[in-house]
């Protein structure tokens, strides 16, 4: 007998009910098994991580820990197990004394489910306890006299490296080898400098100082006349900076003071002022000033140099074109490079310091000429501009003749000592120092011509005649005048 169709529906309904309830409770205790199997999570410190304790707290968080049915751990191969202490799902290892360097630690653990079994971990980590080194190529110290300091250095691999100057910084790494650079850019001023490395570790070295930075050079101005009306003219300046400045100033490339007059006359002609200042931070300002001296028109007034226009100019050239040193286009009134190269010909000819600038020793020895007669006995001064001026002379006897021509002048001796020439009228006697008994007088103007000269003597009553050895004898009182007029170089002309 066939059953009633909507019971056989409600069986078949319980039976799928019961089903899935069974279904969903093995889902729920799979899930429920899963979830709560242990699984090993972060590390402290992470993998290759960096600490700076020489005794660090090694955490290892485990997922479910209580879950665990054994476990044991290892430190560079060491089993530090009865060292774990594990709170909540966190197993911790502290306590144990490291070296710097690089430390495994290995965790090997057991656990029961059905998605349990065996499960390890292990991880790295560095221990440094140092602090980096910290070099600079350059001392951040003191002066600079960039506004754009590049700093460079060497510190730890890695290390982060920050400078501060004042308000402002930078940042820098150091590479694989250490070195780090970087650049800052500050104005004028002073600051507080800073450079701090951090290593990986979090280790800090610190250096500090303070700079004074100073881009700008010296500033020289100078208060000098280009063209003075007197030879000492005042010649001042000043020299203005942030910092002490060293100051170096010449004249004509000799030491010179500003704010001051020149020791001694300045040639006519032109003359170079130079001035060098070095503030602190070694910034350099070189300063020239051109001083033309023209003060006077007059030759041997003062000495002439390149640069000197004038008469006197003329003067000296046409004395120059005279001795057949100059040609006679030369006479421009400049002292140019023609008359610098005749000045230094007449020089040389004459032995005088070789410079090319007319002094007034050159000007004197130039221009003034010395005629000596024989047979009038006289000695003839003849000077630019001025009358000549004769005096009376003795020369040289027969037997020991004054010689002729052309000479000049070498040497200038006040008192000197007569010393016996090697000649037979002096054999036998000594020498004679200065005084009054000395053969020579008080001056001696020695020529270009072996043991003669012109000089004073102990015999005025021999002036007028031809009695001495060869040299030109004159009274006392006119050899000392005319030695202040004459010049080494001075020519000498000797005329029977």
């Amino acid at each position: 007998m066939e059953r009633p169709a909507g019971k056989r529906r409600k069986v078949v309904v319980g039976t799928a009910l019961v089903g899935t309830a069974v279904v969903a409770g093995a889902i729920a205790w799979l899930a429920f098994d899963y979830t709560s199997t242990p699984r090993l999570g972060a590390t402290t410190p992470g993998d290759n991580g960096w600490v700076r304790q020489s005794q660090p707290q090694i955490t290892m968080h485990v997922d479910n820990a209580a879950n665990l049915e054994n476990y044991s751990v290892d430190l560079d191969g060491v089993n530090v197990t009865s060292r774990v202490q594990r709170s909540g799902d966190q197993l911790t290892v502290a306590g144990v004394p490291l070296d710097d360097g690089q430390h495994t630690v290995t965790l090997s653990a057991e656990s029961g489910g059905l998605f349990g079994g065996h499960i390890a971990r292990t991880f790295t980590f560095n221990v440094d306890t140092q602090a980096p080194k910290l070099a600079l190529s350059q001392r951040l110290d003191g002066y600079v006299k960039s506004n754009n300091l590049s700093v460079t250095g060497t510190s730890e691999p890695g290390a982060r490296v920050k400078i501060a100057a004042g308000s402002a910084t930078v940042d820098a790494t150091a590479g694989e080898d250490g070195s780090f650079t970087t650049a800052l850019n500050l104005p004028d001023g002073s600051y507080p400098v800073s450079i701090t490395a951090i290593d990986p570790a979090g280790n800090i070295s610190v250096h500090r100082g303070e700079i004074r930075v100073d881009a700008t050079a010296p500033a020289v101005t100078l208060r000098a006349s280009s063209k003075p009306h007197h030879t000492r003219p005042m010649i001042a300046g000043k020299v203005n900076d942030t910092s002490a400045v060293t100051t170096k100033t010449t004249l004509d490339g000799l030491p010179f003071k500003l704010g001051t007059k020149p020791s001694a006359p300045l040639a006519q002609g032109a003359h170079v002022l130079r001035v060098q200042a070095t503030d602190a931070a070694g910034n350099v300002t070189v300063k020239h000033a051109r001083i033309l001296v023209n003060t006077s028109e007059k030759l041997g007034t003062n000495a002439l140099i390149a640069g000197a226009v004038g008469k006197d100019v003329k003067q000296l050239q046409q004395s120059l074109v005279t001795g057949e040193l100059l040609k006679k286009g030369g006479v421009t009134g400049f002292y140019d490079r023609r008359t610098i190269a005749a000045v230094k010909s007449f020089q040389v000819s004459r032995a005088l310091p070789v410079t090319g600038q007319a002094d007034l020793t050159t000007i004197g020895a130039l221009t003034t000429r010395i005629v000596i007669d024989e047979s009038s006995h006289s000695l003839t001064l003849i000077r630019p501009g001025q009358a000549p001026v004769v005096f009376g002379v003795a020369v040289g006897q027969s037997a020991y003749p004054t010689p002729t021509g052309s000479f000049h002048i070498i040497s200038k001796v006040v008192d000197p000592t007569w010393t016996p020439p090697d000649s037979p009228w002096a054999q036998g006697e000594l020498p004679v120092p200065p005084g009054p008994d000395n053969p020579l007088g008080t001056r001696w103007m020695g020529l270009n011509v072996s043991g003669v000269g012109i000089h004073g003597t102990n015999d005025p009553s021999s002036i007028g005649y031809s009695v001495s050895h060869g040299c030109i004898r004159m009274q006392i009182p006119d050899v000392e005048r005319l030695f202040t007029m004459v010049y080494v170089g001075t020519s000498v002309t000797i005329q029977a």
